[in-house]
């Protein structure tokens, strides 16, 4: 993995602080900017799996960055259901429970219990995330956002580069925001997009080599053996 390209490839775009500036200004717009910038970051993890030389993603079709950046929207709220359900499973005992030693006590046993599962979950969906991004860039289908036992055994095959891609972005974005806040605070919007586009880009490398061909296509053609021509052919050529 390549992190030092992830810092460097925005710069590397002639139309890359144009582009930054456009969504930094996005950031300030509720919802709507969010799940264009989904979009967007979705598109950038296609390129940079396709090897695009340039794959900062233009700002144009607005449409299917929307389309794609709400159906990863709701991939990630499907993902993170189970986490409201277990904290719910939490909550209601202790409301029930009131002000008596046995309700506070079997309070105590769900919140134990629901509580163990709820962390063990939350790790599996955020060392996941990656792996949805990927798998679901791959085609911008919704079911394959949604393949758990697929992605689960991808985060587990790219389990290092994912937890490097983790340590590196929150880096990233306790930078950005330090830098964001010597820029009164405005250009916090802008800076938090670039560290987004970083941490997307290395997300886009995790597994790179899985989309390479194993061979290169010229390399088959030219091992390719002729076709022999039938034995029949062959004997009527030499009586001739």
């Amino acid at each position: 993995m390549d992190i030092g390209k992830s810092f460097n490839f925005v710069f590397e775009d002639k139309k890359g602080l144009e582009k930054v500036l456009i969504g930094g200004v996005l950031m300030f717009v509720p919802i709507l900017g969010s799940i264009l910038l989904l979009g967007y970051g979705i598109q950038l993890v296609r390129n940079v799996r396709n090897l695009d030389p340039e794959p900062l993603p233009e700002w144009d079709d607005w449409g299917q960055k929307i389309a794609e950046g709400f159906k990863l929207f709701i991939v990630y709220f499907l993902w993170s259901l189970p986490l409201i359900i277990l904290s719910l499973l939490i909550l209601i005992p202790i409301a029930l429970g009131g002000n008596s030693d046995t309700g506070s006590a079997i309070a105590s046993i769900f919140a134990l219990c629901f509580g163990c599962f709820t962390l063990i979950y939350a790790i599996v969906v955020w060392l996941a995330t990656p792996s949805i991004t990927i798998k679901f860039a791959e085609t911008g289908e919704f079911a394959d956002g949604l393949k758990f036992v697929e992605i689960l055994s991808f985060t587990k095959e790219h389990l290092g580069q994912i937890l490097v891609v983790t340590i590196v972005s929150w880096l990233v974005y306790l930078l950005a925001g330090l830098l964001g806040s010597l820029l009164c605070l405005i250009g916090l919007f802008f800076t938090m997009f670039w560290a987004s586009l970083v941490q997307y880009h290395m997300i886009g490398q995790i597994g790179l080599e899985t989309t390479k061909p194993e061979r290169p296509l010229e390399t088959l053609s030219a091992t390719e053996p002729a076709a022999e021509l039938p034995e029949s052919a062959e004997t009527e050529s030499d009586n001739e």
